[in-house]
């Protein structure tokens, strides 16, 4: 009796796809992260060293004119790489954080996520600052208006690429949900943190300029926050 000898790489494809879905073993989001660090890698190589620009002068003040003072496609082209990082590693992490929660079945409810996500993002950026435009345009002047909007793209990218280190650490190593959680938070309080301190010098020079602040910040930053925050809760995340 002759015995049915079985593909060992038709075996291998089997056991793995029987096995529940994760990011960490799964084929597609891995290329993903590959692709993202590849978008970094061009960033870092870049010989204009605008990340590094970017990261020193937030650090220092809210204007950058070593790299933004003459808007050249090279420094466009870096721009739009870095914010595409932020955006992608930033739905990466809401996929980690839900599949961590057990809340997705498989990969094609997880890219359907990543790809919602990322154009919730992305619409979520072009939503708020358009609103800082028109308050701003009305509250204060043009050159603040310029350098809010700077900062708040800047912060954002920055975001994004902390951001990427822990879709990194959330997609290769089994982080328990709520540590997961209070790293997203804590992610997110910084981020609001720098953007408070960024506003209060761009327009705190007025004499009811502190009144203004919290009234801009309330109506376009804590507020959706708190809305945004409340239907994580209710979502049990």
């Amino acid at each position: 009796m002759v015995s049915e000898t079985v593909n060992p790489m038709l075996k291998a494809f089997e056991e793995r796809a029987s096995q529940p879905f994760s990011p960490m073993g799964d084929d597609v989001f891995v290329g993903i992260l590959l692709l993202l660090a590849l978008l970094l890698a061009t960033v870092l190589a870049d010989n204009t060293c605008y990340l590094r620009q970017l990261v020193a002068s937030y650090s220092i003040g809210h204007s950058r004119r070593l790299s933004d003072e003459v808007r050249t496609s090279r420094a466009l082209y870096m721009r739009l790489l870095l914010l595409l990082l932020a955006t992608v590693s930033t739905s990466f992490c809401l996929v980690n954080l839900l599949h961590a929660n057990h809340a997705l079945s498989g990969r094609t409810e997880a890219l359907t996520l990543l790809l919602g996500g990322m154009a919730g993002i992305a619409l979520w950026m072009l939503l708020k600052t358009a609103l800082y435009s028109l308050v701003s345009a009305i509250l204060f002047t043009p050159p603040q208006t310029a350098a809010w909007n700077q900062v708040y793209a800047d912060t954002f990218i920055i975001t994004g690429l902390v951001s990427y280190l822990f879709a990194i650490a959330g997609a290769f190593f089994p982080l328990p949900p709520r540590a997961l959680a209070i790293v997203a938070l804590a992610i997110l309080l910084l981020a609001e943190t720098g953007l408070s301190v960024k506003a209060f010098h761009i327009f705190f020079v007025k004499k009811y300029g502190g009144l203004l602040l919290i009234v801009y910040l309330c109506t376009l930053e804590w507020i959706p926050l708190l809305v945004l925050g409340k239907f994580f809760i209710q979502s049990g995340l």
